[in-house]
């Protein structure tokens, strides 16, 4: 057992009537007061940090921004939650999906809902009512998420920087020394060409610097003697969606058995969801999966079924804030097989919203304890990064 796992001492069939039996009378379970009062949506977005897009780039995924939920409860419960990245203008069809969907949530009650499969009564972004609904049942009866989630596997989660495409190898190398002094021990970069070239400014940096290569499923020209050179290099951890079409899963095990780097594969490359995760199973065309920046149930359950394939994982991001990271967290601590760096970025933001931010130590994060997810929102920071309020 690596240090990092967790021991599970042997349950007493007495101990949850106990928990129960102790419960106060507004918490779930007593009188059931979680009932809907309020959804409060608060539009940001915080930039993302100097050098870690190219300083000359256009403007990029940083200035898209998201929404802050605030389900508020009449058990004086109120749940967090995040979207992805929502584009248009606050009057956009998705926003005005967003707010449908708050509204039409008053007056139910979130022990009604079965976050496996949340359905909503507008289709919107399903992953932020998740987050929140799940954080008011671990506040309700005292429980962190990771434990509504199966259990705790993992105390810590490894994470890794990184590094978006198109930074010049004078700016790579910024980033690189940065990653070090923070105490990461390896980074995921985009495209960069030529490659081999950045894997040299790594190596340069930092020999003990493994890097997460994300192709973004194209390649230029012949990719396998460019795999020759990376071999020779040898600080590549992995490789994410070579150049083979997403689909053409014998060309993937093929590339796999000529290269002694590990392949992986995104979960969404293929568009198949999970009927494309068990064809590249089957096909043994991957030993990784990214499984995305999918929700929370949905990560724990397909970690499962690549782990019954003796298939480890990450958890993909789209750089997202505090309190989406703290829900991914959660996920990643529930999944014994996510052994790979995770994609864990709110610290890369000039702020992620929350008031203690999420710890990074050795290229780990720490897993919140507390009820629910464990994280408290920033007011003033709120109010700062704010946009069409």
């Amino acid at each position: 057992m690596s240090e990092n796992q967790v021991q599970r001492p042997v349950p007493d069939p007495g101990d949850h009537l106990a928990g129960v039996a102790t419960l106060p009378a507004s918490a779930a379970g007593r009188r059931e007061r979680l009932t809907i009062t309020q959804v409060e949506l608060f539009r940001v977005c915080p930039p993302l940090q100097p050098g870690i897009l190219p300083q000359t780039a256009a403007p990029d995924f940083d200035v898209i921004p998201k929404f802050i939920v605030k389900v508020h409860t009449d058990a004086g419960i109120v749940g967090l939650g995040e979207t992805h990245r929502m584009r248009g203008g606050p009057d956009d069809e998705s926003v005005a999906r967003l707010r449908q969907a708050a509204e039409l949530l008053k007056g139910k009650n979130v022990l009604d809902f079965n976050l496996a499969h949340l359905e909503l009564p507008v289709q919107t972004d399903t992953g932020a009512f998740e987050c929140a609904f799940y954080d008011i049942l671990g506040k309700a009866v005292g429980w962190p998420v990771w434990r509504l989630l199966g259990g705790l596997a993992q105390r810590r989660v490894p994470v890794h920087y990184w590094a978006g495409k198109g930074l010049s190898p004078e700016e790579l190398r910024a980033l690189a020394e940065r990653a070090v002094a923070l105490g990461f021990s390896g980074v995921k970069m985009k495209r960069f060409n030529p490659l081999p070239k950045a894997l040299e400014i790594f190596a340069s940096v930092s020999p003990a610097l493994r890097i997460t290569v994300d192709l973004m499923g194209h390649y230029a020209g012949d990719f396998l003697p460019v795999v020759r050179e990376l071999e020779a290099i040898g600080n590549v951890l992995v490789i994410e969606d070579p150049p083979p079409q997403a689909d053409a899963l014998d060309a993937y095990r093929e590339l796999r058995q000529q290269m002694s780097i590990p392949i992986a594969m995104h979960l969404y490359l293929n568009r198949e969801g999970v009927r494309g995760m068990v064809r590249a199973i089957s096909a043994e065309s991957c030993t990784v999966f990214n499984l995305g920046a999918g929700n929370t149930a949905e990560f724990v359950a397909r970690s499962y079924l690549a782990g019954e394939a003796g298939i480890p994982v990450w958890h993909g991001s789209a750089h997202e804030l505090g309190i989406l990271d703290a829900a991914m967290l959660h996920a990643c601590a529930a999944a014994p097989n996510c052994t790979y760096p995770s994609d864990i970025l709110s610290h890369q933001r000039v702020h992620n919203l929350l008031v203690t931010p999420i710890e990074f130590r050795d290229s780990y994060a720490t897993v919140p304890e507390g009820p629910g997810l464990g994280v408290e929102l920033d007011e003033d920071a709120l109010r700062r990064y704010q946009v069409d309020a």
